[in-house]
């Protein structure tokens, strides 16, 4: 390990996108295999063999591919554990994550409240042992349209009611971005403010800058998902650098899905960070695109050139950007200066 790899792997992060079904370890599929009888050579093959993924449309076959594992409510422990294992391997104590019930109920083996009850359930359980804390985020889907999002923001606020808990936050809109634009989804957004959820939205991915103008002005999302077709538009930069509005950069995703950039090196992190914007760092889907967060900021030193300093910053940026009160967030960056400032002592 290399000096800034330690550096990295030193400082107590956050993360806040991240989609809890793409971080489920190859062990816990191959638990789901046996459970379910699922012949393990060919399937084996097609979890691992994600070269096939060459835009959103077919990392999202992909995710729906993983998703087809889980089939009884406990099945999402398995979902638990090993997002917990990712942040313990990655020095992360808070994640704000989504989680996307639309295909689960779309297949009927599975209600909503007998998935969420144990994610939540587990998820505070794992807290108290790991210290990790994970909060959820509905992710009501555009791939399935505005009447699915509004069932999917209704099941969430029953089960909110239901159950008091703080273990889910808000909700966010995923999915096929192209023919599925974010002004559709107003009325959802509305209602779910209106409930007291928070509201982010992925846009900017794969469809121009258009898309982070509605997410902004129409949904009114408080953080938006990626965006990085925004530097096309030069008032957009400044609105965003006016607003401060925190962007969620996941590096390796872009690189991968291929909608705007092919090659890290040509990623417009650096572009958006120079020019002020609140720029976040975050893996998207650490299984489908083989990465780790540390692995991610590394990537911004070797292949990007960014700093020490600058890496401090974007790591605040994320924290600054959770939705934790703001006397917690306070308390996480002094313990972050802390490390630092004890690591080079």
């Amino acid at each position: 390990m290399d000096d800034i790899q330690k550096f990295i792997a030193g400082i107590p992060k956050t993360e806040i996108h991240l989609h809890i079904e793409m971080c489920v370890s190859s062990a816990s599929y191959r638990t789901l295999m046996d459970k379910y009888g699922i012949p393990q050579d060919e399937t084996t093959n097609a979890l691992t063999d994600f070269s096939k993924i060459v835009s959103l449309e077919s990392m999202l076959e992909s995710f729906f591919f993983v998703q087809s594992f889980f089939r009884e409510p406990e099945d999402f422990a398995l979902v638990v554990q090993d997002v917990i294992a990712y942040a313990k391997r990655n020095n992360i104590y808070y994640i704000e994550a989504f989680a996307s019930p639309s295909m689960i109920l779309n297949r009927g083996l599975i209600g909503f409240d007998e998935m969420f009850d144990v994610l939540v359930k587990e998820f505070a359980k794992a807290k108290r042992a790991s210290g990790v804390d994970v909060r959820l985020i509905v992710d009501v889907s555009r791939t399935f349209g505005p009447e699915n999002a509004m069932n999917n923001l209704e099941l969430t606020r029953a089960f909110l009611a239901r159950t008091g808990t703080s273990g889910i936050i808000g909700i966010g809109l995923g999915g096929q971005e192209i023919g599925h634009p974010c002004a559709e989804y107003d009325a959802v957004f509305s209602a779910a403010r209106d409930a007291g959820l928070h509201v982010v939205a992925h846009a900017g991915e794969e469809v121009g800058p258009e898309s982070v103008w509605e997410a902004i002005d129409v949904l009114r999302a408080e953080r938006v998902g990626h965006g990085i077709s925004c530097v096309q538009d030069p008032a957009l930069l400044e609105r965003l650098k006016k607003d401060q509005i925190p962007l969620e950069i996941c590096p390796t995703s872009n690189i991968i899905t291929k909608a705007y950039v092919s090659e890290l090196s040509d990623h417009p992190i650096r572009e958006m960070f120079d020019a002020g914007l609140n720029v976040t760092v975050n893996t998207d889907d650490p299984i489908l695109f083989s990465i780790e967060l540390n692995e991610e900021y590394q990537n911004l030193v070797h292949k990007m050139g960014f700093s020490r300093d600058e890496l401090l910053t974007l790591v605040r940026n994320n924290l600054m950007a959770t939705f934790l009160p703001e006397h917690e967030k306070e308390k996480h960056w002094k313990r972050v200066q802390e490390t630092v400032a004890s690591s080079i002592s």
